[in-house]
């Protein structure tokens, strides 16, 4: 059975935003505390499983707002003004249809050239939402 502070452990090292160092502080124990526990099959099972939910919740989560995001897109290709743009967005529209994905369009217009990230833009599409929520 596992210690609270290891179950502490497991939620700061499955955010990514720690060193194992900073949860040993954190923590009270010494840095090869949290090394050892690594090596404990109870432990790194947790921590997997820990893991596991998380990108099963995200996945829910990214699945459940995919028909607003689609939506969202079709109507930027639909409504964009300018041709190039347009003509880019629906390229990678049928790209993505045809199973052709890229993670960035290139986008031309007055004679500047601007790299979009898509899947940046798709996550800003998903926290608008949620804010109109």
């Amino acid at each position: 059975m596992l210690n609270k502070q290891q179950i502490e452990s497991i939620e700061m090292l499955c955010t990514g935003d720690y060193t194992k160092a900073e949860i040993a502080n954190s923590l009270g124990v010494h840095r090869t505390t949290i090394y050892n526990w690594l090596d404990n099959s109870e432990f790194v099972a947790t921590l997997d499983k820990r893991l596991s939910d998380i990108k099963t919740t995200a996945k829910k989560e990214f699945t459940s707002r995919l028909p607003v995001a689609i939506e969202e897109y079709w109507s930027i290709c639909k409504n964009c003004s300018d041709v190039r743009t347009k003509e880019k967005a629906l390229a990678n529209w049928i790209d993505r249809s045809l199973g052709r994905i890229e993670n960035t369009i290139n986008i031309s217009s007055d004679d500047k050239e601007d790299n979009i990230d898509v899947l940046s833009a798709f996550e800003a599409v998903n926290i608008e939402i949620e804010n109109k929520e």
